[in-house]
């Protein structure tokens, strides 16, 4: 028992301590927007400075009033009026400062925190690798970016509230009330540790309960997500009761944890209550029991009751805050969590590849996870020039080869040559600018289908837009359209058709015009008589470059120079078409059978 008991709080010391680093790093974020938190800040001062007079100015007024009507004395109308005046001017001017502190920090913390976090964050992702963004839903990584920045934004918004409006004041209406009335002070100011215990502890139990919705929370981004990109399938196969089933199943489990965590947060703010309601009854008796014996005017008791009240705003601004941090500590640590992941290390950049398109695989290892290997011992080369086909079955490594050459993930072990360069040891960029790349998952952004087919060359002039497109025997279909090569892309690219897609992405490789081109499936998508004319132009497009095709109907890649047969990682056979064919294994076997089914 006394394990566990120590194992639980060395979990809890952690976690305050974990708690206070990511408020910390909060803190350290807002440095470039500080000076204008100073400003907030002073002004609210000048907010709490009016409040913690108002009362007093008060409690002389009624003083003033309960002389006259008990004992008849004077009132001199225009000091009376000069008071009411000032205690009036009090009033506005506190009311300004704060609709001006709100004002600006509203302004500031959006334009300046939560927007400069939100473009670390997209610039964090651009230095990330892909296993990252394989490996996380995209709807997560939304959730982070808007969810829980704003949660953040909305903390720094508080916290100085919190400590000026919250703290400050406090501080201020307890030595007020000690000089007014010591006794009468000490039963209500005792009650606010207490108060702030109970706060903090019932608020640091709602933590995991946050943490997790938020989690959950970027689940449900990540399965609308899902469903608005696969709505067609999602149709096809009647599985809307299905999804809204998964959709139920998580907005239950993020209910039941916002409830539990909200729950603790809650309560917080009825026993803060309940305590100013405990300090008003021994204020009603205590005071009234000094006015009668003379120890205590009636205009202070009023001060003293105002005070009391106002009280109440700090010890709740205080415990909102509290309950605010819990929230923001979870929605932090998600975001801080991205923002801490590894970044692709960047290489010596000592090596430039000289263009040629000589490949080689010296020894390369890879797996996605490590404990189930993928590649094992691949070594191949590749004369510049030369047309290298790659098949074998689902899952074997075809894909996973292109990667490595890509360095959209690195080697285990081992090492890939591109011109008798180490490609670990090339600027990325200079890495990629020698391939071209059409895979069988088309990308198209949201433009003109002039600006897709342009991207792939910086400085494409219109005639050279307009060959890659006659090339790619896509320009046709362009000039069917009523504006043309102007004809707008939608996010979703929907408009066009898959096959469309395509031929606009061949295009761009076409336009791209660099030594290496990768073909994964680059046909697949087309119909008979377009497949058999985009062959024609690729064959046109590969003289003279290094290419890589990957492919499933091998009657596209008879004619390579080297067909690599990948099963499991490994090259289990290669050679030409005849060659392979000869030997009557692995590679003839899958020629056959897709021979077999056009018979």
């Amino acid at each position: 028992m006394s394990n566990k008991h120590s194992r639980e709080s060395n979990t809890d010391s952690f976690t305050v301590k974990k708690g206070a680093a990511t408020i910390g790093r909060i803190i350290r974020d807002t440095k470039p927007i500080a000076p204008w938190l100073i400003f907030s800040a002073l002004i609210s001062l000048i907010s709490v400075a009016m409040t913690l007079i108002a009362p007093e100015l008060m409690g002389k007024l009624t003083n003033r009033i309960y002389d006259f009507w008990s004992g008849g004395t004077e009132i001199v109308k225009s000091d009376f009026i000069k008071g009411c005046t000032i205690l009036a001017s009090v009033y506005l001017l506190s009311a300004v400062c704060s609709t001006s502190q709100m004002l600006i920090m509203n302004n500031i913390v959006s334009r300046h925190f939560t927007c400069a976090l939100r473009i670390r964050m997209s610039d964090k992702i651009k230095r990330l690798s892909v296993k990252f963004v394989d490996d996380t839903p995209s709807g997560e990584i939304i959730s982070r970016m808007t969810h829980d920045v704003s949660v953040m934004g909305n903390t720094i918004h508080n916290f100085f509230n919190m400590i000026i409006e919250g703290v400050i004041k406090l501080v201020g209406i307890v030595a007020i009330v000690f000089t007014l009335q010591p006794v009468l002070a000490i039963f209500v100011v005792t009650l606010v540790p207490l108060s702030m215990y109970l706060s903090i502890v019932i608020s640091n139990r709602s933590t995991k309960y946050f943490k997790k919705s938020r989690e959950i929370n970027g689940h449900v981004y990540a399965l609308t997500e899902e469903d608005y990109t696969g709505f067609a399938t999602m149709k096809a196969f009647n599985l809307e009761s299905h999804q809204n089933a998964r959709h139920a199943k998580l907005c239950d489990d993020y209910t039941e944890f916002s409830r539990k965590g909200i729950f603790g947060t809650s309560i917080v703010q009825p026993i803060v209550t309940m305590m100013n309601n405990i300090s008003y009854i021994a204020i009603c008796l205590i005071g009234g029991y000094f006015a009668v014996t003379s120890r205590l005017n009636v205009g202070d008791i009023v001060a003293f009751v105002l005070y009391a009240k106002l009280l109440a705003g700090p010890l709740e601004s205080i415990a909102n805050g509290v309950s605010m941090i819990q929230s923001t500590i979870a929605s932090a640590g998600r975001v801080y969590e991205m923002l801490d992941e590894d970044e692709l290390t960047p290489p010596c950049a000592t090596e430039v590849p000289s263009g040629k398109g000589e490949v080689d695989f010296e020894h390369v290892f890879f797996s996605y996870t490590k404990d189930k290997p993928l590649i094992t011992d691949l070594n191949l080369h590749v004369n510049p020039g030369q047309k290298i086909a790659i098949v074998g079955p689902t899952g074997g490594g075809k894909t996973t080869i292109v990667n490595l050459l890509m360095r959209f993930y690195d080697v285990d072990s081992g090492r890939i040559l591109v011109d008798g360069a180490d490609i670990t040891r090339m600027e990325r960029g200079e890495l990629r600018n020698v391939f071209s790349m059409v895979l069988q998952d088309t990308w198209l952004f949201s433009g003109t289908i002039y600006e897709n087919i342009a991207y792939g060359k910086d400085d494409a002039t219109r005639e050279e837009v307009f060959e890659a497109a006659k090339q790619a025997h896509i320009d046709y279909f362009i000039d069917t359209l009523p504006n043309g090569y102007d004809t707008m892309i939608n996010e979703e690219s929907s408009n066009i058709s898959g096959g469309q897609k395509q031929l606009l992405t061949i295009a761009r490789a076409y336009l791209a015009n660099r030594p290496v081109l990768i073909l994964d499936e680059a046909t697949s998508n087309v119909d008979t008589r377009t497949e058999i004319l985009i062959q024609h132009t690729m064959d046109e497009l590969m003289k003279g470059r290094t290419s890589f095709v990957i492919a499933h109907r091998l009657s596209t890649i008879v004619d390579a120079d080297m067909i690599l047969v990948i099963d499991n990682g490994k090259v289990v056979e290669q050679g030409t078409h005849e060659d392979l064919l000869s030997k009557r294994g692995f590679y003839a076997k899958i020629y056959n059978s897709q021979y077999a089914l056009l018979k």
